[in-house]
């Protein structure tokens, strides 16, 4: 430090006292800090929150209050084998210590919204699929109640569940809508357990009408979805969409993997028009024929190979054993023609199988490099898909079961 008339210590000080006094004086000049509530700076006693909200309600804590309590949390078991220790003997000695197969307990979450005072649920079907026990928390319940899943829509990813309620009172529920009455830019209200957080309110838009399952390309997908850029995270699986009315426009579905901002929700129309059959536990048929396809842009032509300008749905892949398998249906098939009609969308012949009856025939046209070909496609109930990759995943599990210890084809080698 430099030392001087000007720069002893103890000026120094001094001039560091001063300062001080100063910044205090003018903290306590009101006059200097318009707003600033009168405070004794060197009084350290806390003076509290001021009494009362300081700011008005809105349109989103109103819908909060209004709906919050109808929307739930879904919490899942489900039972599966745990062979653990008896895999690694066999795996190392070629042993098992027994043939029992331990269980061990799944657990999973999502969100869910009752619709009516007796206890009707709705949820994603992929909640609660496979799922041995299912459990609803209302919001302010210190106790889950049990629910029951009285049917499921795979297709649309609908469930309808009905909670067992002892108490009998009338419980919480919300006022359903309608997807039709919305803009785009019309405000969003997403209310659920997003990441185990429950009770979580998230705000956007509805960012587009136009959306469809159909655009993943499977010929029995094809259902419009609305998009959302109101935060959608895991957990947020079968809460409602609600208005700025507090009304459920939609069900929140899923969300791009790769992107932020994007949720997407089914509309509630949709949902409300297969309840009454899934309380009633009946399914709702949908038709299928098995197959994956992409509408023929002419960047999609240069991909496949194809003369530049040529129209219609590129058949991808074709599901073994399935009716579209059965009638001699190829990947590399492009459809150009469905029930007399042309074809040069993928959504056209999705359209077209949504229509159908299950079990009724669908002609196509199909273009097989240089010539082209006309089959009848009779469809079937899509929940054969799930059924066989169930009925798949079993007879692979009994193969493992019954190959021996250690299982096939396992050599062992003794180290000395």
């Amino acid at each position: 430090m430099m030392q001087g008339p000007q720069g002893s210590p103890d000026t120094a000080a001094a001039l560091s006292n001063a300062l001080a006094l100063e910044a205090c004086a003018h903290v306590q000049d009101d006059s200097r800090w318009p707003g600033l509530p009168n405070a004794d700076l060197n009084n350290n006693t806390r003076q509290g929150p001021p009494k009362g909200r300081q700011t008005r309600d809105n349109f989103v804590n109103r819908v909060v209050e209004q709906c919050g309590a109808a929307v739930l949390r879904v919490d899942t078991e489900q039972r599966v084998e745990d062979s653990g220790e008896a895999d690694v003997l066999a795996f190392f000695f070629g042993m098992r210590p027994d043939d029992s197969k331990k269980e061990r307990k799944r657990r999973g979450h999502g969100s869910g919204f009752c619709i009516d005072p007796s206890g009707v649920i709705l949820t994603n079907a992929h909640v609660v699929r496979s799922a041995d026990r299912v459990t609803v928390t209302f919001p302010g319940s210190q106790e889950a109640m049990l629910a029951e899943v009285l049917e499921t829509d795979e297709v649309l990813d609908v469930a309808v569940l009905r909670v067992k309620n002892p108490a009998g009172k009338p419980l919480p529920h919300l006022k359903l809508g309608s997807a039709q009455t919305l803009k785009t830019g019309d405000w969003a209200i997403v209310l659920g357990n997003p990441l185990g957080l429950n009770n979580t309110c998230t705000l956007g838009i509805i960012s587009s009408m136009d959306r469809s399952s159909g655009e993943a390309g499977l010929d029995w997908l094809l259902h419009p979805m609305l998009q959302t850029d109101a935060a959608v995270n895991q957990g947020n699986s079968g809460g409602p969409l609600l208005n700025e009315n507090g009304e459920a426009v939609g069900m929140i579905s899923t969300r791009a993997m790769n992107g932020e901002g994007i949720g997407f929700a089914i509309p509630i129309d949709n949902v409300a028009a297969c309840v009454p059959a899934l309380l009633q536990r009946r399914k709702v048929p949908r038709s299928y024929m098995g197959i994956k396809m992409a509408t023929l842009t002419p960047d999609e032509c240069e991909t496949e190979g194809l003369p530049p300008g040529t129209e219609g749905a590129f058949v991808s892949m074709v599901l073994p054993d399935s009716p579209a398998s059965v009638a001699g249906i190829l990947a590399g098939d492009i459809i150009i023609e469905v029930d007399l009609m042309g074809v040069k969308r993928v959504d056209q012949v999705q359209s077209a199988v949504n229509r159908a009856q299950v079990g009724s025939k669908i002609v196509l046209k199909l273009n097989r490099g240089s010539k082209n070909i006309t089959v009848g496609v009779t469809t079937e109930d899509v929940r054969q898909i799930r059924e066989r990759a169930d009925a798949a995943a079993k007879a692979r599990r009994e193969e493992v079961r019954h190959a021996g210890p250690g299982g096939p084809n396992r050599r062992i080698i003794m180290m000395h």
